[in-house]
């Protein structure tokens, strides 16, 4: 059963349509919706490099308000869940839906190449193999 379903959003174009397929599950499944944006921090070569987060966390609460608006247009209500995570941002994810006890986690992959999955790595492809809940990932 469905019960709690957790949307990751990331601001790019195909994120309103994930939304919008999240919200249509809830109202012919019912349970709750909750949004997670995950800003990805760099990861420092050098320890003692200053890196102020704040700008990617700004942008970060900005998607995720963008992504509350969308669900509220669908006549329902969302939770918010903001993190950071250096390197793949799967794994955060990953860890909240299990903290958390999410029963469906609903994301969409980006559709980049093989080149750019090996070396960048795929937040879908790190959230499928991971979590042991059930994982929903929509095509771009």
């Amino acid at each position: 059963m469905v019960e709690k379903i957790l949307v990751a959003v990331d601001g790019s174009e195909t994120m309103e349509r994930t939304v919008r397929f999240a919200c249509d599950l809830v109202k012919v499944l019912g349970g709750s919706l909750t949004l997670i944006h995950v800003v990805e921090m760099p990861v420092m070569i050098q320890p003692d490099l200053m890196f102020d987060s704040a700008p990617l966390t700004r942008a970060g609460e900005m998607i995720l308000r963008t992504a509350q608006k969308q669900v509220e247009q669908n006549g329902l209500k969302a939770d918010i869940i903001l993190k950071h995570q250096g390197g793949n941002s799967g794994h955060k994810i990953v860890a909240v839906a299990e903290e958390k006890g999410f029963t469906l986690i609903v994301m969409h992959a980006r559709g980049q190449s093989k080149t750019a999955t090996i070396l960048l790595g795929s937040v879908s492809h790190t959230v499928a193999h991971n979590a042991s809940c059930s994982v929903l990932i929509l095509r771009p």
